[in-house]
């Protein structure tokens, strides 16, 4: 459909093309770019910020104070420590007093890792009893002065001894025995014999176990060997 003009010229149909924009030929919703100078001025705030917030954020995790630079330095000493091994607290505190830190300090950090579990005496006497059991084949009365002086109370280096058991003492002491005898070279002559029964048990001994324990498991390996009839010598340890 076609209209006449008020001057009597004729237009084209409408199509809509066009509707909705401005003459300059923008559309109304498109916002503008901004400036050149204005975007670079944004860019420069944007980043001075964040580095305002890093250098506050680092300023703010630094210690301010000398306590708090002390329990800083308590914490590395610590981590050090734990990661090298696993320690028992009275070691860590000795480590810690070793370094200057005060009392007060010390306990407070200590206290702190045992409450998240990095510091746990009971858990260190249990695992260092059965490493120990395994590698040495330490008796009881060994382990227990073992750990006493690692710092390791009564009550709690009771408790990881209880997984240890006289026949499991046993079986070790004659693993052990055995491993040390030398049948061809310790069961000779009467001579050597008894020099080999008093040297495998004093080392029995020196891992803590009794004189007559000692004895009677060494005189029972060598009877493995057909040495039978063995009498305890005098002072034998």
């Amino acid at each position: 459909m076609s209209d006449s003009t008020p001057h009597g010229r004729r237009r084209g149909p409408v199509t809509g093309r066009g509707v909705g924009r401005r003459r300059t030929g923008r559309s109304l919703g498109a916002p503008a770019a901004p400036p050149a100078s204005s975007a670079l001025s944004a860019g420069q705030n944007t980043g001075g910020g964040r580095g305002d917030a890093g250098r506050q954020a680092a300023e703010g995790s630094a210690p301010r104070t000398p306590e708090e630079a002390e329990y800083a330095r308590a914490k590395e000493i610590l981590l050090r420590q734990l990661t090298a091994a696993a320690r028992s607290r009275a070691q860590l505190a000795q480590k810690l007093a070793e370094k200057e830190i005060s009392e007060e300090t010390a306990t407070r950090i200590l206290d702190r890792y045992e409450d998240l579990g990095l510091i746990d005496d009971a858990e260190y006497a249990a695992m260092y009893v059965r490493s120990r059991s395994a590698s040495r084949k330490l008796a009881r009365p060994a382990l227990r002065r073992e750990l006493a002086q690692k710092g390791i109370d009564p009550e709690t280096a009771q408790r990881a001894l209880s997984q240890r058991t006289e026949e499991d003492e046993r079986e070790d002491a004659r693993a052990l025995v055995r491993r040390r005898l030398r049948p061809e070279r310790d069961l000779a002559d009467p001579a050597q014999r008894e020099k080999a029964l008093r040297r495998l048990v004093a080392m029995l001994a020196r891992r803590g176990y009794a004189p007559g324990m000692a004895f009677e498991i060494v005189r029972t390996v060598m009877a493995e060997h057909g040495e039978t009839g063995l009498e305890e010598p005098p002072g034998l340890v």
